[in-house]
């Protein structure tokens, strides 16, 4: 535990807003001084341990009768590791426009709303958390970190077997992850949906194999670059879903898998572009036995590779200006 003399101004200025749930912002009054990728540069006066931020998420300086403790924190370079891993946290956590010295740690943690946005972070682990609300890293760059116990590949993005009672917003970001998986989520449950919309990019894997989404998978726009050593953009096989959304300028530049997805509404990627993995005769699409009300394969042009929808069952015609189903 910190007493105050230990901390720093800005730490303090931190400390003293979060029983009220006031934001804290550091950034200059000058916009041209304010670049996150400069964050490694920031001084003292824009410095925060990221210790300081897990003492007072764990109940530090907690709430007072009438108020709403938050941590609200905005242009900051968080120092050390914010490491919450199995904790459970009873206060939102909110940081905007913050540069992480070191990846993120949210293993098995129970948490509320969790907001990371217009931030640049080296990787975040949140296998098996509980979020009871949005999770939000819209804007934000988050780049591979190390394997985790789950995945012994570089990861950006880990959400294996994680729970979110909200959506998870990831319009805008970038996820990077190029010899790996920048987004691995085996099993996870987002009652809310996915968005990955407005620049959306991943370079590496999108694995969501087993996924269940109530509500739905929206990627208009997004770009699936690099897909790793197995060539394959986008994973959802087995996954349960109201509809998946893969419109206005979807690139997959790998393999789309949907192998075994059950979708209660529609699967559409009018106007998408599938650019299979380079590999000969490797398949743009593979949708085995995908279950869904209806298939809308109106791309933008020919895939470049082959796909296969051997037993896909849908309610209407599908609707295609593609080459045959194995072609």
């Amino acid at each position: 535990m910190f007493s105050y003399d230990e901390l720093t101004s800005p730490e303090r200025a931190l400390w003293d807003a979060f029983p009220k749930g006031r934001r804290v912002d550091l950034r200059p009054d000058t916009p041209q001084e304010d670049q996150i990728a400069d964050g490694a540069q920031w001084g003292p006066e824009r410095t925060v341990r990221a210790a300081v931020l897990c003492a007072l998420l764990l109940g530090a300086n907690s709430g007072r009768p009438g108020t709403v403790a938050q941590l609200r924190l905005t242009g900051a370079r968080i120092r050390g590791r914010l490491d919450l891993a199995g904790a459970q946290i009873a206060h939102p956590l909110w940081l905007e426009a913050c540069w992480f010295d070191q990846a993120v740690n949210l293993l098995g943690a129970s948490t509320q709303t969790l907001v990371f946005t217009s931030s640049r972070i080296p990787g975040i682990e949140a296998d098996s958390a509980r979020i009871e609300g949005n999770s939000s890293l819209r804007h934000s760059v988050v780049e591979d970190g190390a394997p985790t116990p789950f995945n012994r590949l570089s990861t950006a993005l880990s959400l294996t077997d994680a729970r979110i009672s909200g959506a998870l917003l990831l319009n805008g970001a970038h996820l990077i992850a190029p010899d790996g998986w920048a987004l691995p989520a085996g099993g996870p449950a987002m009652e809310g949906g996915i968005f990955c919309r407005n620049g959306f990019t991943a370079h590496g894997e999108v694995r969501l194999i087993g996924a269940q989404l109530p509500g739905t998978l929206v990627m208009h726009g997004a770009r699936l670059e690099k897909p790793g050593p197995r060539g394959v953009a986008l994973t959802l096989d087995n996954a349960t879903a109201s509809s998946l959304k893969f419109s206005q300028g979807f690139t997959a530049n790998g393999t789309v898998r949907l192998r075994g997805t059950q979708v209660r509404d529609n699967v559409t990627l009018d106007g998408a572009v599938l650019n299979g993995p380079p590999a000969h005769d490797a398949p743009a699409l593979t949708a085995m036995h995908l279950q869904a009300v209806d298939l809308d394969l109106t791309l933008a042009r020919p895939p470049s590779g082959t796909h296969d929808l051997r037993g896909a069952q849908e309610s209407h015609p599908t609707k295609t200006n593609t080459p045959g189903r194995n072609g």
